[in-house]
């Protein structure tokens, strides 16, 4: 990672104005609460510095990267880490766009060790491949050049480590839920419509977890929201540890979460759901002094039992997290 440092401004002080600012050389935000009310800083030299660190950053090493411009999963990068990828429209390939007009397998894109070039490649797709403003059935990869795939822009580029280090930031921002870590609700929900998808024509099963945390309202009340936020960034990621190894979890929202798990019969997603229950029963979530213990709600359904479609196994996940709620909370029910 570079190592950052802001030459302008010392480090005990900051720009005087109210909305907070990143500084421009450092990887750190600078706001109100760091104002020196004197503003002697602005009277002062500028701070001297060792350019030795510029040594360390790799401008010339070149990064290969798709970023993605236009369509569902617009602002996606996407750095190419194999020889050979596969775009697509299921995860039978390795690049899976969200595009109802892109085929299951629609193109690849290759690296020729020889040439140490790039190349696209058609994969005799119903909509065909566009780069920049002609179809393609075989062509080479410049620096800058555009992808067309359905109603999807790509754009292929050589980032060296300043502008890679750069795209994994704004990826943190753009698809990570910042209190607890877990993906964002929009990516979410793509991938597990993805996955259903798949989980139809493979005939295998998907469970669906609502969950809500119990009492967090009381914690807001008695000890304050950072206290509740701090649970709910804890609880996330607990269940984002569980989860996560055979599916994805989401902050749905407050303190509800959602979750997904692939091929899980329902008696092994009840046992899943069961683990997360006992594992938040059992942690014990302290900040500033005070310690407290919650509980959480599961609400458990299954594709395809429990319904059909995406509405189908949603609503049944729902109905059954009130069961669970009603039989008095710190519950599991299908």
């Amino acid at each position: 990672m570079l190592d950052y440092y802001d030459p302008g401004v010392p480090s005990s002080t900051a720009v005087p104005q109210a909305n907070v600012k990143r500084s421009p050389l450092r990887g750190s935000y600078v706001g109100p609460n760091d104002v020196n009310e004197s503003f002697g800083a602005f009277e002062a030299q500028t701070a001297r510095y060792d350019a030795g660190w510029l040594q360390g950053i790799q401008l010339d090493k070149k990064l290969p990267t798709l970023l993605v411009l236009r369509g569902a999963d617009a602002g996606l990068r996407i750095p190419l880490t194999k020889d050979t990828l596969t775009l697509g429209r299921t995860v039978e390939s390795d690049l899976v766009f969200h595009d109802d007009q892109i085929s299951r397998r629609h193109a690849t894109i290759s690296f020729d060790s020889e040439s140490g070039k790039y190349y696209l490649a058609d994969l005799g797709s119903t909509n065909g491949t566009f780069l920049n403003d002609r179809p393609v059935t075989k062509t080479e990869l410049n620096d800058g050049d555009k992808i067309f795939a359905g109603t999807t822009i790509l754009k292929f580029v050589l980032q060296d480590e300043v502008e890679s280090e750069s795209g994994e930031i704004v990826d943190r921002l753009m698809f990570q839920d910042d209190l607890t870590g877990l993906m964002v609700k929009r990516r979410f929900f793509n991938e597990l419509k993805i996955q259903l998808n798949y989980s139809g024509v493979q005939g295998h099963s998907l469970s669906l977890f609502m969950m809500d945390l119990d009492g967090l309202k009381k914690v807001n009340d008695t000890h304050g929201h950072s206290t509740g936020a701090y649970v709910i960034a804890e609880a996330g990621k607990i269940i984002g540890a569980i989860c996560n190894n055979g599916g994805q979890a989401c902050r749905y929202g407050g303190d509800e979460f959602i979750a997904y798990s692939l091929r899980l019969s329902k008696s092994a997603a009840l046992e899943l759901a069961e683990s997360v229950r006992k594992a938040i029963k059992e942690h014990l979530f302290e900040k500033d002094g005070v310690q407290l213990s919650l509980s959480i709600s599961i609400g458990v359904a299954t594709f395809p039992e429990d319904g059909k479609s995406l509405e189908g196994v949603s609503k049944a996940a729902d109905e059954a997290l009130y069961r669970a709620k009603a039989r008095g909370r710190d519950a599991v029910s299908d």
